[in-house]
């Protein structure tokens, strides 16, 4: 039997304490905050709560709840990130998150190597993580290269000491089967292994696309010494079948078409040319040493080693007035290597009235990547009638004219990190103040139709932080912080001739945390303002560019938990952002435009009942604002309510049955658009019920 994991008795937890109850299912990860934690936020022991900054932790216990699968799906109600653009998209997650796109995510810690230009991005399923940690802001005083809005980290579970096993099995909308299997316990004194395995078939959404994963997920943990600790873990996914971005046009999703509006599962697709396969393995390990109470060492290291197979179509727009689409045909083949390596030293010392924890870390990552890409621009390429589509139409002769545009792509790139922080603490106030200076190399080396060349980039940034945090008798906690990210730009600026610098964001963010004794009261509220300097942009040149382009976010955020009473308790989060391109000199039509992807204002409410120790209900409602249609704000996606719903039943200490469904009421939307000939229609009623055995 289990109480709550540290994590949810943190800011934000989307459970009632005093109506929890604990059960032999739910294998608990070691105590986060335990001597050994280390926080996305800060990489040291100080919890969300604690921490001068957006920092929200969502454990595994909720996405068990909901039954989630994706760190997408995980996104659904945190304030202040507009998940699921494309949720019939599976090969990645995209989401925004303070109103900048991001598609990479961390995985304990470090990133999961990818190389930003094309399509090969690895994932970890929702049913091998511990916890979501969502830090909002710039994150690059910690982890270097990062987007400007934020970052999200999935923990690992990790291995522990008591035996317990549990085998989910879920059936659902769409076909869906999945068979998982999650056990954890001593192998021999001071040895315990975690072994964790998937698999799961179903129908995409889209018409005649599948869905198919196969994840082994082993690890053991060896206690050393008292004084050291080494994690040997191996994460393998194999994806042979997933769903590609396959946009379809605003004409018959967005607006009305002379046959109508296309329903949830249109796809502009073909059959016989709709492959995603992707294959991911990777190794790595966790040194933990404590030379004594007051000095520690932590080295964190994965290699990775990735390949992707993609068949699939785009748009080229309608040929008649509304429901002739004109498609092109492609091909890609990647590959990718290479590994991370994250160093920290921590020294506790205590100076005048101040306790100090200071951290060094190097941080070193490499990754070698390829890329063969054919595109038959149109040629021979069938069209499709969205009024009845014809999904099978793609032949030998299709295939053939792939030949039409070829091009292939090496790409070897290096970074190298060196951070400092020093984490002060004085009676009621913390101060963290974190330096870090990066060095980003990478070769790119292009054959295009027959045409090779070569770039080379060589940049070079630092990024600052400092923060603080006042915490009162009465548990209000003001907040301040300033802090600095940065990204690798690539290319040259066609004006100066001169190669880009890297793009770079700063935030000023004001902050409010509260929560009562008992935790039954939890209030996050944080302003923002956050702007993204030197942002590529076009030139009146057709592919030409130049780096003097300004986007600026700015906004409110607050999350409020509230336990009503023992048994109901309920969590509301809302967002109000204003984001627009504040400086573009080559193109001034898009000075005060919204970047697409964005949604500015969002809203949410989750809902739960426990009816006795072993029936629980649950219930949700997310709202997402209107979004733009295209960089020019021509047109507006209109914004969208949904309705979610899950619950669950124990028999016993063994066996609980659990239901979810999402978007209840099965609501027709329309989840985002890139311009006028890419939309992508947002996610169907799902419903799923699983059986969890537990021993």
């Amino acid at each position: 039997m289990f109480g709550l994991s540290a994590i949810s008795l943190c800011l934000m937890s989307n459970y009632g304490f005093a109506a929890e109850k604990p059960a032999a299912d739910e294998i608990e990860s070691i105590e986060v905050y335990g001597k050994s934690y280390r926080s996305t936020g800060t990489k040291s022991s100080l919890t969300p709560i604690e921490s001068p900054m957006s920092f929200e932790v969502y454990d595994n216990k909720l996405l068990e709840l909901r039954q989630v699968d994706t760190v997408n799906e995980a996104l659904r109600y945190v304030s202040g990130i507009t998940p699921e653009n494309r949720s019939t998209v599976t090969i990645f997650d995209q989401y925004t998150i303070r109103g900048f796109e991001s598609y990479r995510n961390f995985y304990d810690g470090l990133p999961l190597q990818y190389n930003l230009a094309y399509n090969l991005a690895p994932q970890v399923d929702a049913y091998a993580t511990q916890s979501v940690e969502i830090l909002k802001g710039p994150a690059s005083v910690l982890y270097g290269s990062a987007p400007p809005g934020g970052m999200v980290n999935q923990t690992a579970k990790t291995p522990q000491a008591s035996s317990e096993h549990n085998i989910r099995a879920r059936i659902g909308s769409n076909s869906l089967a999945e068979l998982a299997l999650d056990s954890t316990g001593a192998i021999t004194d001071g040895v315990n292994y975690r072994f964790i395995a998937i698999a799961r078939s179903r129908d995409g959404q889209q018409q005649t696309t599948e869905e198919e994963r196969i994840t082994i997920a082993p690890s053991v943990t060896f206690e050393i010494s008292e004084q050291t600790s080494l994690n040997l873990n191996l994460y393998y996914q194999d994806d042979p079948k997933m769903v590609p971005s396959t946009p379809l046009p605003a004409k018959g999703t967005l607006y009305e078409a002379s046959y109508g509006k296309l329903d949830a599962d249109a796809y502009a697709g073909d059959e016989n040319w709709a492959e995603f396969a992707r294959e991911v393995t990777m190794i790595g390990y966790k040194l933990n040493h404590e030379f004594s109470d007051s000095i520690s060492f932590l080295q964190n290291f994965r290699y990775t080693n990735a390949d992707a197979t993609q068949q699939n179509s785009y748009d080229f727009g309608l040929a008649d007035a509304d429901k002739i689409l004109t498609r092109t045909a492609y091909k890609t083949i990647e590959d990718a290597e290479g590994f991370v390596i994250d160093n920290q030293l921590a020294v506790q010392f205590g100076l005048a009235n101040t306790n100090h924890q200071l951290l060094f870390g190097f941080e070193y990552q490499t990754l070698d990547s390829t890329f063969d890409y054919a595109d038959t621009f149109g040629a021979n390429t069938p069209t499709l009638d969205l009024s009845n589509p014809d999904h099978s139409q793609f032949n030998a002769a299709t295939t053939a004219a792939l030949d039409s545009y070829r091009q292939f792509s090496r790409l070897e790139q290096s970074q190298r990190g060196f951070y400092l922080q020093d984490e002060i603490k004085l009676d009621a106030l913390t101060v963290i103040a974190g330096l870090r200076y990066d060095n980003y190399y990478s070769v790119t080396d292009d054959t295009k139709s027959g045409i090779s060349s070569s770039q080379e980039i060589d940049q070079s940034d630092t990024t600052f932080r400092i923060a603080a945090i006042y915490t009162f008798d009465n548990n209000i906690a003001p907040y301040a912080s300033y802090s600095e990210s940065f990204e690798p730009t690539s290319g040259v600026d066609t004006l100066t001739g001169k190669a880009f610098k890297p793009t770079t964001a700063e935030q000023i963010e004001v902050g409010m945390k509260y929560h009562n004794n008992d935790a039954t009261t939890k209030v996050t509220a944080a302003f923002f303002d956050l702007r993204k300097q030197d942002v590529v942009v076009n030139t009146p040149d057709f592919m030409k560019y130049t780096q003097n382009g300004e986007v600026q976010s700015k906004g409110f955020e607050i999350s409020v938990y509230q336990q009503l009473t023992d048994t109901l308790d309920v969590t509301v989060n809302l967002t109000d952002m204003d984001v627009e391109v504040i400086d573009n000199p080559q193109n001034p039509a898009l000075e005060g435009k919204t970047p697409i992807w964005v949604a500015e204002q969002q809203a949410s409410m989750w809902l739960n009942y426990f009816f006795n120790d072993a029936l629980e209900f649950n219930g949700g409602v997310r709202y997402v604002g209107e979004s733009q249609l295209d960089a020019l704000n021509s047109d507006t996606v209109p914004g969208y309510t949904l309705l979610d719903a899950a619950a669950s039943y124990r028999f016993n200490d063994s066996y609980k049955i659990g239901l979810a469904v999402s978007n209840l009421t099965d609501k027709r939307y329309v989840g985002a658009c890139f311009d006028i000939n890419g939309c992508w229609m947002g996610a169907e009623r799902s419903v799923e019920l699983s059986l969890n055995a537990s021993f």
